[in-house]
This record gives structure tokens, C-alpha cells and sequence, in this order.
């Protein structure tokens, strides 16, 4: 490659080694579509402003680049910094806030610099990895989530094998990325030589540009294609059956182009799907949502056949992904969020109204090729009263990992950290009061030995927890599991539209009269039995098994995650703690660590149906598709707390012993709920636990 020394590159140099016979990076002649490529890259506005971008970058540690969605910056830019940073001999990572949009951009940089991908450029996800292991120093530009960066914070502290960090789509403001962001802005301070790129809507710069002290800010203005954006008269009684409306008006009678449509859920996206499909012909129609398998994902991107296309999908295809030809978008103004309440230790879900940045983001996937068409499902009025920015994630849930993680980062005085935005102070108290519970704290804030393994294994704190409790009743591999199993987003278990009674009705195949861990577990297993039996038969039986899985109404695609993240804990877990498994005739030793470990979730029988969480003291029913519903047992735990439709719901319940839990901390009066007066707000549970404690002495003294 022509010698170009570290940030010195100009965009002319940069185009006469694109413009080269031979690929600067490889050696080898370019493919046969370069030309074509080049050309339309070339159109874009990112690249057309590589010398300003180039400029700016080489006078400042940190840039911040700001542009409508649409003109480059998640292709362009990366591509413009390889060059610029080849003579450092180090590597640029790239991250994104989803996994799709991760692999979909690497293929397409790949492609576009004429390069195999996972060679000199490539992606890793969780689970998922396309880069020259190696060869590292082959990989120039990696592609990441910004979890897999922040877990290479954890072993590299100051990410020695980085030259540059670009940090896209950064408007999203997931809990990764503010924690992540933080922490570069600790590297940076040690590490001089090491810059960052942070990517973001307009709405949001100046935010980021404040927080890395005045960095620079270039601002791409301009569309590459004009979008008419069309509103709502008045808001209509029903916004699936008005996006269906849409979309088939647009069929009949728009001119050509592929339709998005953007819905909050994936029940509403299979309803507008099953309406469009019966009212149309020659319109190919594609849900996408995050728990579709990645083939069927792909397939949405990707397929070109004669007919018009329509991709409804949540808000994974507001950002990153390129979508080709989309001319109209159809926009719900909505978005299935959730909320985290510390006090209850519940997550609120619900749908919502998205923000104006979001809905400016979603109507630039139209006009990237020509011009486009938003139909925006609610009034001007709507817009105007929607937030300006979404609100930060790190607000809206819980923080246990984070704060765990910044501790073992060696930052303490965590309400005083250089936050962007600071979680609310009554969730960093819940947080640093759960370490302690969990004993990954001690009193004075300082991390235990349990909690620096906790830190950084690759399950949430609690989980890392009830595998090291479990290793105690002789079952960590059971436990293994479980945690891997609650800790996917998605549920292994399909109910879908249609066929929500069969699915429920084979799903009691699996069930577990005393435990939705161990109904869970029971279908994990059979999955794995059904796995290994056909790996044994068949050189490739991804499809039979994907046959088996739909019969049984299984998500296959869920239950690859479970095994993903069940392989990368294991790794982590080896030499810490004891394999072993519990007896499969008798998992009371699963059920008593989990009411251990899971101390903090608690609930006893109220009346009825309720059950009341101990120490939160709020009402609440079991989830529906739970195996324990109806059998009012006194005591369980539970995974989370949901609010769903106005109702509380425990997810994911284990029927426990009152026994089990007597002589731990978190059950002593003095941290017992109470009133105004100094009263037990649950004197039924001091009364359930003395009685238990009664039994135990009675038993011991017959014996």
C-alpha cells in the first residue's frame, strides 16, 4: 500500500488507492463489481466529506461526528479510518448497539473494500465471530456489539491493541453504551494514542461533544433524497389495522418501491403481516424482530425477487441496517419499552410512544436511493409532545452489573462517577444493596473475592451467584443451565398467533409441577438429547431439527443462545467452581439453591392467587404459562417482576421450603419490612419463618 503515515492521509490519497489497479490492502486485483461500488459510495454524502471529517480527526483525540440517517457514516467512515490508521499496525473497532446490525455492516464493508470478510475485515458478536484469530493484526476493522468491547475492557484495560474506537449509532443510549463510554473516556486519559469516533444522530451531539470536554463536531448536513413526511388528521382507533391500510393503498396505487413498516411488537407484526398478506397480491411480506432466526432475519434484508417488498418490523430496523430500494416507511410513532421501578424491583413493559429522534430515524430508511414517502400513524400534535431524545437506558433499568463492574474497574465512588447521564440514585442504592445481599460487596463497598469473579463472568451477577451456591447442593451444571436459560432475552417456548392452546398444551410435556426453572430446563435438555442424536446421524441436521423444535413449538433460535451463552460462562467458570449435577429423580437441591441464591426474590402465599414479595411488599400474580399457577404453594422464587397490561406477574417461579430459608440474613427481623410505627408490615412471614424454625428444633430432637 502506497506509505501513508499514521493520521496524515488525504481523501485524494485515499481515492487514488481506491482508484488503484491492484487492492492496496490485499495485493490482488479488485472484484469485477468495485467500480460499480466506488461509484455509488462516491455518491454518498459521508464520503464526499472525508477531507473535513480527515481534518478534524487528526487535530483531536476525541471527534464527534453528527448526519442524518442515510448519508454513510456507519460504512464510510470506518472505511476512511483504516487508511488513515494502517501505519499504526493496530486494529479499529467499530461497535453497534444489535448483532444483526454488526454482521449485516461487515459484510457489507467487506464487499465494498474488497476483502474476504474475516480477513482484513470481519465482526464478533456473542457466540459469533469472523475474524483472523490467527492472524489478529490481519483483521484492520472489526465490527462489535458494545458488549464484546466492554468484556475486552475487562481483560485489557486499556485496549493496547486498538488504534482507533468508533462508536456508532451512539444516540440509542443502551446501559452498554453509557457505561462504555465512560470508561474510554478513563482510557483516553491513559492512552494518548488511542482516538474515538462517536457516531450519533444530530439531536444528540452536543450532549456527547460536552461530555469529552469540547471535542470537535463535524456535522454532515443534507440528504442524499428528499422524504415527504405525511401525518395523521386524527388519530385513529387502531394502529395495526391502520398500517395494514397503508401499506395496502401504497401497494395499489404508489409507485415502485419496497415498504418498512415499524410496529412495536412482534404479536402486532404478525397481525399486520396476516393482514396485508390477505388483501394483496404480488407483495412479498417479511416480519423482522429480534427473536426471528437469523436465517429468516437475513431473508427479510435480503431477498430481490420481482415483486414489490414489505418489511414490518420493531425498532431493529430503525438504525445500521440497509435496506435497499425502501421508498415508503410506515411509522407507528410506538415501541414495546421497558421500565425499571427500584423501589418494587419490577420492570414495567409497555407500549410507548417512541421520541423525535427515533421517528426522525425511521423515516430516513426511506430516501437512500431516491426520493421517499414517511406515513407517520399520529398527528403533527403527537410529534410535537413526543420526547426529543429517548431516554437514556441506564435510567430506565437495573444497574446491579454496572455498578459491579465499575467497582471491580477500581471506581468506588460510584454516585460521584463521571456519568453522561447518572442512573437515578434510589437505583444505584438498590444495586449496591443486591452486591451486598449477594455478598459480592462488603460493608464498607469494597469488592469480595466472589465478587470480582461475578464482575466479569458473562452472566448477570445473580446467576454467577446461584451457580457458586449450587456448586454447594451438588448441582453447578443444572444451575449452569438455568442461568444461561433465564438470561437469553428470548423465550425458548413459541406461542404463536394462532396456535397459542397447542403450543401450551405440548409445553406441559415439559413441565415441572414444583418449578418454571426446571419446566425450562427439562425442555433445554430434551433440545440437547434431540441435538446430539441427529449430529450423530446427520452431517448437517440444522433443518430437521429446526422441524423438530416446530413441532415441540420451541424457538430454535433461542435455544442456540442458551447453548452460546451456557459455553462461554462454562469456559469462564472452569478451575472456579466444582462441576456437578443433581440426581434426575430427586432436584430438591436445585430448588434449595435457587431459594438461596435468589433470596432477594421472594414472595409468599397472600390469598387466592396473590402473592406478596417480601421485602418489597407489593402484590402480584404468577405469569400465566406458569406450571405452579393454582397450586398456592407458601413460598417461591421467582427471575423477574413484571408489569404487563396493568397486571403484576412473577416470571420464571420455583416452589420453595420456608425451611430453606430461616437461618439466611435477608430473612432476619431487623431487615423485615415495616411500618411507620416500627410494625412488621408482613407479620405472616416472621410467623411462617418461626414455625419453620420450629419444626427444624423439633426434628432435630427426635433425632
Amino acid at each position: 500500500m502506497e506509505a501513508i503515515g499514521r493520521n496524515q492521509a488525504t481523501a485524494a490519497q485515499i481515492q487514488r488507492l481506491e482508484d488503484a489497479a491492484h487492492n492496496p490492502l490485499t495485493g490482488k486485483e479488485w472484484p469485477q463489481d468495485h467500480h460499480q461500488l466506488l461509484q455509488e459510495r462516491r455518491q454518498l454524502l459521508a464520503y464526499r466529506h472525508y477531507q473535513e471529517i480527515l481534518d478534524a480527526y487528526h487535530k483531536s483525540q476525541v471527534m464527534i461526528l453528527s448526519g442524518d440517517t442515510g448519508i454513510g457514516k456507519s460504512t464510510q467512515i470506518p472505511q476512511l479510518l483504516v487508511y488513515d490508521e494502517y501505519g499504526s499496525e493496530l486494529r479499529i473497532a467499530c461497535t453497534q448497539p444489535r448483532r444483526l446490525a454488526a454482521t449485516e455492516l461487515a459484510t457489507r464493508v467487506a464487499d465494498e473494500m474488497g476483502v474476504v470478510l474475516g480477513e482484513e475485515v470481519g465482526y464478533q458478536i456473542r457466540g459469533d465471530y469472523m475474524i483472523d484469530k490467527h492472524k489478529p493484526k490481519k483483521t484492520r476493522l472489526t465490527y462489535m456489539t458494545e458488549g464484546i468491547l466492554l468484556r475486552q475492557l475487562c481483560v485489557d484495560r486499556n485496549l493496547t491493541a486498538y488504534s482507533c474506537i468508533v462508536i456508532d449509532e451512539a444516540h440509542e443510549r443502551t446501559v452498554d453504551l453509557d457505561l462504555l463510554l465512560a470508561l474510554l473516556k478513563k482510557v483516553i486519559s491513559r492512552r494518548k494514542d488511542l482516538k474515538l469516533v462517536i457516531m450519533s444522530a444530530t439531536l444528540d451531539a452536543a450532549l456527547f461533544q460536552k461530555y469529552f470536554d469540547n471535542c470537535p463536531l463535524v456535522h454532515i448536513a443534507g440528504r442524499s433524497f428528499n422524504v415527504k413526511t405525511i401525518y395523521l388528521r386524527e388519530p385513529g382507533p387502531d394502529f395495526a389495522v391502520l398500517a395494514a391500510a397503508h401499506v395496502v393503498d401504497i401497494h395499489q396505487h404508489g409507485e415502485p418501491g419496497h415498504i418498512l413498516v415499524f410496529l412495536p411488537g412482534e404479536n402486532e407484526i404478525e397481525r399486520v403481516c396476516k393482514l396485508v398478506r390477505g388483501e394483496t397480491d404480488g407483495l412479498d411480506v417479511f416480519p423482522l424482530y429480534s427473536s426471528l432466526p437469523a436465517a429468516n432475519q437475513r431473508r427479510a434484508l435480503r431477498s430481490s425477487g420481482p415483486n414489490r417488498k414489505c418489511i414490518v418490523s420493531t425498532n431493529i430496523a430503525e438504525t445500521s441496517l440497509t435496506i435497499k430500494d425502501v421508498v415508503y416507511v410506515v411509522d407507528s410513532g410506538l415501541s414495546r419499552q421497558m421500565i425499571f421501578n427500584p423501589r418494587l424491583r419490577m420492570s414495567v413493559l409497555g407500549i410507548r410512544p417512541i421520541s423525535q429522534a427515533s421517528a426522525i430515524q425511521r423515516m430516513g430508511r426511506a430516501g437512500r436511493t431516491r426520493d421517499g414517502v414517511c406515513y407517520r400513524l399520529y398527528t403533527k400534535e403527537g410529534y410535537d409532545q413526543m420526547a426529543p431524545s429517548t431516554e437514556p437506558a441506564i435510567r430506565c433499568s437495573s444497574v446491579e452489573s454496572v455498578i459491579l463492574r465499575l467497582v471491580a474497574a477500581g471506581y468506588r465512588k460510584v454516585m460521584d462517577f463521571d456519568w453522561l447521564d447518572a442512573p437515578h440514585p434510589e437505583s444505584i442504592a438498590r444495586a449496591v444493596q443486591d452486591l451486598r445481599d449477594w455478598e459480592f460487596l462488603d460493608d464498607d463497598a469494597k469488592l469480595t473475592q466472589s465478587g470480582h469473579y461475578a464482575a466479569y463472568c458473562p452472566l448477570d451477577p445473580i446467576w454467577y451467584r446461584a451457580i457458586k451456591t449450587a456448586a454447594k447442593f451438588g448441582c453447578s451444571l443444572d444451575m449452569l443451565d438455568i442461568a444461561a436459560l433465564c438470561t437469553t432475552q428470548t423465550s425458548i417456548f413459541l406461542r404463536p398467533s394462532g396456535y397459542q392452546q397447542a403450543a401450551d398444551l405440548l409445553r406441559t410435556q415439559f413441565a415441572h409441577p414444583l418449578s418454571d426453572h426446571l419446566t425450562h430446563l427439562n425442555a433445554f435438555n430434551a433440545y440437547m438429547r434431540a441435538r446430539e442424536a441427529l449430529q450423530e446421524r446427520f452431517s448437517d441436521p440444522r433443518s430437521i431439527l429446526e422441524e423438530w423444535c416446530m413441532e415441540k413449538f420451541l424457538n430454535m433460535r433461542a435455544l442456540e443462545e442458551v447453548c452460546i451463552a451456557r459455553e462461554m460462562a462454562a469456559r469462564f467458570l472452569k478451575g472456579k467452581i466444582a462441576p456437578s449435577r443433581a440426581s434426575v429423580m430427586d432436584m430438591t437441591s436445585v430448588r434449595n439453591a435457587l431459594a438461596v441464591a435468589l433470596c432477594t426474590h421472594t414472595a409468599i402465599h397472600y390469598s387466592g392467587d396473590v402473592y406478596r414479595t417480601v421485602h418489597e411488599n407489593t402484590d402480584a400474580l404468577l405469569s400465566p404459562a406458569s406450571s405452579l399457577v393454582g397450586r398456592n404453594h407458601e413460598w417461591i422464587v421467582y427471575t423477574t417482576l413484571h408489569k404487563t397490561g396493568g397486571k403484576q406477574q412473577l416470571q420464571i417461579a420455583t416452589a420453595i421450603n420456608a425451611e430453606w430459608l430461616v437461618d439466611l440474613p435477608f430473612f432476619q427481623g431487623a431487615i423485615m419490612p415495616k411500618t411507620g410505627k416500627g410494625l412488621l408490615r408482613q407479620p405472616q412471614v416472621k410467623k411462617s419463618l418461626d414455625d419453620a424454625k420450629a419444626r427444624m428444633e423439633a426434628r432435630n430432637e427426635r433425632q
